[in-house]
């Protein structure tokens, strides 16, 4: 089913299934988006901190004297996959095309975090859109005032690794993040540059690589913004796939000879509908014993009320038979991995499958409950990426 390179090309394989009864995570050994700044890395110089030599080779990224790393947020592959002929620039370089896993949940705290630490949620505790704490949800992108960011997330990335050996990096993204919770929690030791537009981030990512900045990391948000609002399905969305795929063909032609460029994504997307959202607020069969949930719609974080953690798990898993994956206190590293994350996520991880999601309307606000466009859970939709060798 997945594609590591261009043996198997992502063409070959079947359409995606956003309802199977089996969750799409990766099978042992696979590559993840964990792998791929390392896998980058490499390419510049095996003997680096943070190079992952093995998957460079598996991804067949040619060693180069510089990088350029393009992550778009929300470009999962099997939306990418079914509009490729809207995207003559990605749809021409499908035989360089890898496609592999991100990190669950699918959702961009998490996988942007392991991205650029090359370690998964569990580890880094970067575990979904929002965590369960004293005074409600806590946003991981933004944090909340008096949780330090450096503190919460404790690994080092790999900016800050090769920092210390004397390799520069970069950040292209919007001036608002170069303080952000998730950019200090993430991209910590790398130098932040401003840029808004897209034609403005081409033009400070070809600066950087002019200038001689060995790794630069271009962020491109736009794509999962309008999934959120218009839905994955939506004709907005292939306009915003239009205008990326155009302004790739503009990087491509001012990037020099020896240099690398690499793109991936953090998550795909599936859409959703008021009819497929349970609100907690009105199911009284889950609202029991529960003491407040956190994460997002499809990746959901139980919290019981003291004492109850067993009973709601058992009653969570006899309402919702056949509409989520759950898992419980003790089987929550197997999904996302070993580390102080499991402690944050409550008594129970529910991930929904189909195109479900959970919500609570008495405090999650109207607008983040009517988003057509949702991620975080383990179907193929959500869980498979891109990662394409672009130069």
């Amino acid at each position: 089913m997945i594609a590591t390179g261009p043996a198997d090309p992502p063409g070959q394989r079947c359409a995606a299934d956003s309802d199977t009864a089996v969750p799409d995570l990766p099978p042992a050994g696979a590559l993840r988006l964990s792998d791929v700044l390392g896998a980058c890395v490499a390419a510049l110089d095996p003997e680096l901190p943070g190079a992952r030599e093995a998957a460079r080779e598996r991804l067949c990224i040619e060693a180069g004297g510089q990088v350029l790393v393009i992550l778009t947020d929300g470009l999962g592959w099997v939306p990418l996959e079914a509009r490729l002929g809207h995207a003559p620039v990605l749809r021409s370089h499908q035989g360089s095309t890898s496609v592999i896993h991100t990190v669950a949940p699918s959702t961009t705290a998490a996988a942007i975090t392991s991205f650029a630490t090359g370690r998964l949620p569990g580890a880094t505790r970067m575990v979904g859109y929002s965590v369960w704490g004293p005074e409600g949800p806590m946003n991981l992108l933004a944090f909340a005032e008096g949780v330090d960011p450096l503190g919460w997330q404790p690994c080092d990335t790999t900016f800050e690794t090769l920092a210390r050996a004397g390799v520069a990096s970069a950040v292209v993204s919007p001036s608002a993040f170069a303080g952000s919770g998730l950019t200090r929690a993430a991209l910590r030791g790398a130098r932040h540059v401003g840029a808004s537009g897209w034609d403005q981030r081409i033009r400070a990512a070809l600066r950087e690589l002019r200038s001689g900045t060995p790794l630069v990391y271009l962020y491109w948000s736009d794509i999962d913004h309008v999934g959120h609002h218009h839905g994955v399905g939506s004709q907005e969305w292939t306009a915003a796939l239009e205008e990326f795929d155009a302004g790739l063909r503009t990087l491509l032609a001012g990037v020099g000879r020896g240099v690398r460029v690499v793109l991936t994504a953090d998550h795909g997307m599936v859409d959703t509908s008021p009819g497929q959202l349970l609100d907690l607020a009105e199911r009284a069969d889950l609202d029991e014993g529960v003491a407040g949930i956190a994460g997002e719609a499809r990746c959901v974080h139980v919290h019981a009320r003291e004492g109850q953690g067993a009973q709601v798990i058992a009653r969570w898993r006899e309402v919702l038979d056949g509409q989520a994956w759950i898992w419980g206190p003790e089987e929550m590293a197997e999904v996302i991995g070993e580390g102080p994350g499991a402690a944050v996520v409550g008594d129970a991880l529910v991930f929904m499958r189909g195109h479900r999601g959970v919500v609570d309307s008495r405090v999650q606000s109207a607008g983040s409950i009517a988003q057509v466009g949702v991620h975080g859970s383990l179907t193929s939709d959500e869980m498979l990426i891109p990662v394409v060798r672009l130069a």
